[in-house]
């Protein structure tokens, strides 16, 4: 897989090791720098406008959810593009509505390899030969 153009500095909020790690294993081979929070408010904490290019959260994070960090972010105009990560349980029609509304992308769990990447690329405005 080429390396995007830049180092986009991705942060990735997830209180699940194996996910993390498998974001991490994923995409740092094709030149992103991942940084990693177990929390929502790790999150909020490292997080500053223009410091990464690209968040992926869990829905059910403990100590603010993803979905409430989505909703701070986009409540003080902040426009990152955002992946939200979501269980199989949840109700999808919910999740959908909320993704159009606060302008998230939304990644199915369990997901593969190419799911990732393709969900990274998208969001981040990627376009890469088949």
């Amino acid at each position: 897989m080429p390396a995007p153009r830049s180092a986009a500095r991705i942060l990735v909020g997830d209180d699940e090791t194996q996910i993390c790690r498998l974001v991490r294993d994923v995409l740092r081979p094709s030149g992103y720098d991942i940084e990693v929070g177990r929390d929502g408010r790790q999150i909020l904490k490292k997080y500053h406008p223009g410091d990464y290019s690209l968040l992926i959260l869990d829905t059910l994070l403990v100590q603010h959810s993803g979905l409430e960090v989505v909703m701070k972010l986009r409540d003080r105009g902040d426009g990152v593009p955002i992946i939200l990560m979501i269980g199989p349980r949840k109700e999808p029609d919910r999740v959908e509505t909320f993704a159009f509304s606060y302008r998230v992308h939304v990644l199915r769990k369990p997901f593969g390899v190419a799911e990732l990447r393709e969900a990274v690329d998208r969001a981040l405005g990627i376009s890469r030969p088949d």
